[in-house]
């Protein structure tokens, strides 16, 4: 009797539904991974905008005069063919990084863009230290790296009538002078890997003490 086997169209029908199958579950995998990964990205780029926008909220909100005037600054500068703009104020949400620096203090505070080494986009550093004067000394190399991956980062500023400005305290308007806006919007977009022309955007309102729209 002869021993039955498999024909040669059997043994590829067999191959090819393997095949099938087995690319079936790559894909689910890979897709599985692929969302896993996007998610986790999320989550890190959503965290680091609650991050800065909530410091940048403290510093706002603790705005402080220095020598019977307020020193608040906002000028546009450009990375490239980027505009971005230079915040410096006075504040006494001082941070001190060591034990040899005061604990607390009117302190200034410039934030900056600079252009990123490692990650897509840009950087956003914050400066602090006390007993310096931003009109004749620029600010401490080294600043705290407080964001990467900035694609976007714009600011409205608002008097106490509800005027609205791009920037402030330039030398073009005698009304701001000695003066800090009463509400600042800050609009932080960082880079969307999925989709670069639309970067992910985050947006905050901060108003400013109401001694800081008076000179004192």
């Amino acid at each position: 009797m002869r021993a039955k086997g498999f024909t040669l169209i059997e043994i590829l029908i067999a191959v090819f539904i393997l095949g099938i199958v087995l690319t079936t579950v790559y894909a689910s995998y890979t897709g599985t991974f692929r969302t896993i990964r996007a998610t986790e990205t999320d989550a890190e780029l959503y965290g680091m905008a609650r991050t800065v926008l909530e410091r940048m909220t403290r510093d706002l909100e603790a705005v402080a005069p220095w020598k019977g005037a307020f020193s608040f600054t906002a000028k546009p500068y450009y990375l490239g063919d980027r505009e971005f703009t230079r915040l410096i104020f006075r504040s006494t949400a001082h941070v001190a990084f060591s034990e040899k620096e005061e604990p607390a203090g009117i302190a200034v505070i410039e934030y900056g863009v600079e252009e990123g080494t490692e990650k897509d986009g840009y950087v956003l550093s914050r400066s602090d230290s006390l007993h310096r004067d931003p009109e004749k000394e620029a600010a401490p190399t080294g600043g705290f790296l407080l964001c990467d991956r900035v694609e976007i980062l714009t600011y409205r500023f608002f008097d106490s009538a509800g005027k609205e400005y791009e920037t402030w305290n330039d030398g073009q308007d005698e009304a701001q002078k000695k003066k800090a806006p009463a509400m600042v919007e800050i609009r932080l977009g960082l880079v969307n890997e999925r989709d670069r022309e639309h970067p992910f955007p985050f947006m905050t309102r901060v108003s400013l003490p109401l001694s800081s729209t008076v000179t004192p």
